[in-house]
């Protein structure tokens, strides 16, 4: 299934999409579980399966659908969820020759309000800033299953789904620190929605890609990383505890505008658009 958290007349609500209609959760379903993380973790995570799919026709979902051109997506995550990042995941090309596989794993952390939901503007950072203003195309893991010190082993159980993910960089602010140039507000987006694990045959075989105003200048495969997920949720959870719907977005591959020939970074009116035919199209435009 797909789950999406959106605003309907200016309500925030969650529920799922079929096709070209969105299906909110019921008001009675609602208060209950106020947030989507709250309604993920009530599936039972361990089993999720095609039979356990919810159709928007169920005591869940009211039966009337609305158009998705008539909602507003919002990144699907809660201000109350971690949003961790990996860097250097993939073989990127730098001072012409490609990075190699780090020794550990590095990860860093965005706050909430970098990101915005599908189809919503991306904010030019005031100058000097904008000057390095660059786009990273990933796939991002939502957890489904609180969980500490989480073995390799025991990584998918806690695995809820998927979703894609610009993880929007000032390069210069790096240099400040990591932190700084990636926590520009509203510089990044989330979405458009959630897809449960039961509908990807092979996350290894998970491809995205990522187009600049049409033009495509990412493309790649997630077993082409060098550290996996089951990497990458044991490492992040012997630090600290995974909780329901937290986010852990996975890298990005070469072809960002830092890596162009001459560098180009992002300019007002530019389009970003990271697809998959897995996971959708999370499109923003600067």
């Amino acid at each position: 299934m797909r789950l999406a958290l959106v605003k309907i007349h200016n309500k925030k609500t969650y529920g799922i999409i079929r096709k070209d209609f969105f299906y909110p959760i019921r008001q009675p379903i609602k208060e209950k579980m106020p947030e989507l993380k709250d309604f993920i973790s009530s599936i039972n995570q361990d089993n999720i399966n095609p039979s356990h799919r919810i159709s928007p026709f169920n005591s869940s979902f009211n039966d009337q659908g609305y158009p998705l051109t008539s909602i507003k997506y919002l990144p699907p995550l809660s201000e109350k969820n971690k949003i961790i990042c990996v860097g250097i995941n993939y073989p990127k090309l730098y001072n012409n020759k490609f990075t190699t596989k780090p020794n550990e794993i590095i990860i860093f952390s965005k706050f909430f309000e970098t990101l915005v939901g599908h189809d919503e503007p991306l904010s030019l950072p005031i100058e000097p800033a904008a000057k390095s203003f660059d786009y990273e195309g990933e796939v991002a893991v939502i957890i489904g299953k609180t969980g500490f010190k989480i073995s390799k082993k025991e990584s998918e159980n806690h695995i809820f789904g998927f979703t894609l993910l610009n993880d929007g960089s000032v390069r210069e602010w790096q240099n400040h620190s990591v932190h700084a140039g990636k926590n520009f507000y509203h510089s990044g987006s989330c979405g458009p929605y959630i897809v449960t694990k039961d509908e990807i045959k092979s996350v290894d075989e998970l491809t995205f890609q990522t187009k600049l105003n049409g033009i495509l200048v990412q493309n790649a495969q997630l077993s082409e990383m060098f550290f996996d997920l089951s990497d990458i949720i044991a490492y992040v959870s012997t630090i600290i505890p995974l909780n329901v719907g937290d986010v852990i977005a996975t890298g990005s591959p070469e072809g960002t505008g830092a890596s162009q020939v001459p560098e180009r970074f992002l300019k007002k009116g530019d389009s970003i658009e990271i697809s998959s035919p897995t996971l959708g199209t999370l499109k923003n435009t600067v």
